[in-house]
């Protein structure tokens, strides 16, 4: 299976999109900050064995899917659209969370726990189901929104007990493989943005904003996987290495393989 998700900050033309999916080949594109008109009234997806999937009830995550793959609505809500995979069993959810340019973390957090939640309880326990969550968290990996109990407890280890007990409350973690490409040290994110509010007091100014995290059970299921930043493709740089600086959106589109 295959995943990419790009927030494409509002960019007018599919010429880039085009490029992805004839040179990456995904299962599913899942899009943010695009125009669905825009991929609703292109004919040329269709002639690459790709479709345009409506999701009506998530306006912040957009998906592009292969002809020939089937795929079933899950739960739809503004910020995240629940899809279930059928022939690898398996739910792919993917996020659009709301931005830290108008939250506080700990807001974050207390949404991230309720978005936790919610996968619980429409799809169960990551102990016993296979899910993928891909997308733009709006928070780093190393963040408390996604690290601590009350968050969204994913972990950053495949040796790991996955679940712990806390105050008479138990809780099942994730693995999340993005911490892997802090290896990529020259660029490492998704996003590029000095913080808080452009000062020098936070010296972090590159972000993984952009994240995949999996279940444990997908894990121990997996042969292999393979997680990477798209930097470019046939036609188009997404990033230059001279300038330090991300091309044609703010974002890398962040592509997720795994074997299963």
């Amino acid at each position: 299976m295959k995943l990419i998700y790009w927030n494409t900050n509002n960019i007018q033309r599919l010429d880039e999109i085009r490029d992805i999916l004839t040179c990456c080949k995904p299962d599913i594109l899942f899009l943010s900050e695009i125009d669905k008109t825009l991929l609703e009234s292109d004919s040329s997806l269709s002639k690459m064995g790709y479709l345009y999937f409506p999701n009506p009830g998530c306006k912040r995550v957009s998906v592009i899917k292969k002809s020939d793959i089937n795929i079933n609505l899950g739960l739809q809500t503004n910020y995240y659209t629940f899809i279930n995979f059928p022939k690898f069993k398996t739910s792919v959810i993917s996020v659009h969370l709301p931005s830290q340019m108008f939250q506080h973390l700990d807001g974050l957090k207390e949404f991230i726990r309720g978005f936790r939640d919610e996968i619980d309880e429409n799809v169960g326990n990551p102990l016993d189901n296979k899910i993928i969550v891909i997308g733009d968290f709006n928070v780093n990996p190393f963040e408390r929104p996604m690290i601590d109990f009350d968050g969204f407890s994913a972990t950053n280890t495949i040796n790991s007990k996955f679940q712990k007990r806390h105050l008479g409350k138990q809780r099942a973690f994730y693995y999340n493989p993005t911490w892997k490409l802090y290896a990529d040290n020259y660029f490492p994110g998704t996003k590029y943005y000095p913080r808080p509010s452009a000062s020098a007091y936070d010296v972090l100014e590159h972000h993984y904003l952009d994240q995949v995290v999996i279940s444990i059970k997908l894990l121990e299921e997996s042969k292999s996987e393979k997680i990477e930043t798209i930097k470019k493709t046939e036609t188009y740089n997404f990033f230059s290495t001279k300038q330090n600086k991300v091309l044609v959106s703010d974002h890398l589109p962040l592509s997720y393989t795994i074997n299963i």
